[in-house]
């Protein structure tokens, strides 16, 4: 649906500018300046997820105790417990009521910045979902929350950004089931980490699994929205999302990979020592 699509750009150009203005009012106050573009983010996902979904900041406590770093944004099940505290902020958020984890770096234009985008979202999916918001068969990537990196610019030679990710997890020795699955960087791209058995996998057998970048370009928000709404929430939809329905996949532009990349990225999981 065009008008759709065109309240998407729109939506997407705003985002840039509301990300711009909030360095100039919040200058000299980095925090404040932070908070000021997670709250961009948060009032965009209150628009497209609205009540009964929450969208809450903090950290996550799974059913066996363990906990996560603080993230920006999450997007919570109408299932989820209410429990705010007379702050308005939420005291304890369960992991089996998050549908998306989303953090806000605005700038991945370092290997800082990457590095503690990455480290977020990793705490994110070393908890386990007590059950699972799919049907049928359920694998180990399938327990775990959707988490998604959400950024306004990076590098304008994307491999600087894609190496970067590929060398932290290598040296960390990232397993793959603790990595992001989606990346979003603003009117420019949309960067898909494939595995088999997760949330998003490849279609195309020569192409093997990894870092899958999508050339959305201005129609990046509309292909992050219908991306996360094909997601299974932690509790059983029933039906497919509505926005799925009216946003033309075709417009998404063409995906690409680097095969060099990849192979990187697929031996991880081979040479991965367990966590503890």
């Amino acid at each position: 649906m065009k008008d759709l699509h065109d309240l998407l750009e729109m939506e997407s150009s705003e985002l840039d500018f509301r990300f711009r203005k909030s360095s100039i009012e919040g200058k000299g106050t980095p925090q404040e300046v932070s908070d000021r573009r997670e709250s961009v983010v948060k009032k965009l996902l209150e628009k497209y997820f609205p009540f009964p979904f929450r969208i809450a900041k903090g950290n996550v406590v799974d059913s066996k105790g363990n906990r996560s770093a603080s993230i920006d944004c999450l997007v919570l099940n109408p299932e989820h417990p209410y429990t705010v505290s007379e702050d308005n902020n939420f005291s304890v958020i369960l992991a089996d009521g998050v549908d998306f984890a989303i953090e806000v770096k605005p700038d991945l234009s370092s290997k800082q910045e990457i590095e503690r985008a990455l480290r977020q979202i990793q705490s994110i999916k070393e908890l386990t979902r007590a059950k699972s918001g799919s049907f049928g068969h359920t694998s180990s990537y399938q327990l775990k929350i959707p988490g998604i990196v959400f950024s306004n610019t990076t590098y304008s030679d994307l491999s600087l950004l894609l190496n970067t990710i590929v060398a932290y997890y290598a040296e960390n020795k990232i397993k793959r089931s603790h990595q992001f699955d989606l990346i979003a960087i603003n009117n420019r791209c949309l960067i898909i980490n494939m595995r088999h058995g997760s949330y998003f996998y490849p279609t195309d057998p020569s192409s093997g699994e990894g870092l899958f970048c999508l050339n959305s370009k201005s129609q990046t928000l509309a292909a992050l929205l219908f991306y996360i709404n094909v997601l299974p929430l932690s509790t059983l939809r029933m039906d497919t999302a509505i926005i799925t329905k009216y946003l033309n996949t075709d417009l998404f532009g063409n995906m690409v990979w680097d095969k060099e990349i990849n192979m990187k990225l697929s031996s991880i999981e081979k040479e991965n020592i367990p966590r503890t």
